[in-house]
C-alpha cells in the first residue's frame, strides 16, 4: 500500500473535539438530571418545584443536546479521512477514518468511487471571524454518507489522487 493522502496535524484537532464532545455529553447528562430533580425549587426559579412534565422536558432537553453533540461528532469522525492508501496491483483504496477511540479502516475497489465534490469552506462575517476550511465530499458506492477529505491535508501524489477520486 502506498499512502497518497494524509490529513496531517488537523487530525489532532478533530480528535480533541470528539473527546470534548464526550465530556460535554457527560456534563449535559449531569445538568439534565439536576434540572429534572430541582427545576423551580431555587429562589430565582420561583421557589417551588416545577411540575413533573416541565422538569422532565428541561432535563431531557439539556441531556439530549449533549448526547446529540457526541453522536454528531462520532458520525463526523467516521466520515473524516485520516489517510488514503492505494494498492496499485489490486486497484484498491484503503481509507482510515477516526472512530471515537481509535481509527477505522475501510477497503474497497477504486472503481467504487462515484464522484467527489469540492467545497470552498470560506466564511467571512462582519464580526471579524473568518474561516477557511475547504474540503471534498467523496461518494463511494454502497456507502450511505460521503467521506470528508480535508483539502488542507497533505497530498503525496495529487495526480493519482485526482484520477482515483474522479475530481
Amino acid at each position: 500500500m502506498t499512502e497518497i493522502y494524509t490529513a496531517g496535524p488537523r487530525v489532532k484537532r478533530v480528535r480533541f473535539i470528539m473527546l470534548l464532545s464526550l465530556v460535554s455529553a457527560l456534563a449535559a447528562c449531569w445538568f439534565g438530571w439536576d434540572l429534572f430533580q430541582t427545576f423551580g425549587s431555587r429562589p430565582a426559579d420561583g421557589g417551588r418545584l416545577a411540575p413533573f412534565a416541565v422538569r422532565l422536558a428541561w432535563g431531557l432537553g439539556v441531556a439530549g443536546l449533549g448526547v446529540m453533540f457526541a453522536i454528531g461528532m462520532w458520525v463526523y469522525g467516521r466520515q473524516y479521512v485520516r489517510t488514503i492508501s492505494v494498492d496499485p496491483a489490486r486497484s484498491a483504496l484503503q481509507v482510515r477514518t477516526l472512530g471515537m477511540f481509535g481509527d477505522e479502516t475501510t477497503s474497497f475497489p477504486a472503481t467504487n468511487v462515484k464522484r467527489s465534490t469540492f467545497f470552498g469552506g470560506r466564511l467571512n462575517n462582519p464580526a471579524g471571524v473568518s474561516v477557511n476550511a475547504p474540503w471534498f465530499n467523496v461518494w463511494i458506492q454502497g456507502r450511505r454518507l460521503p467521506f470528508i477529505l480535508d483539502a488542507q491535508g497533505i497530498f503525496h501524489d495529487p495526480p493519482l489522487l485526482d484520477r482515483l477520486l474522479k475530481a
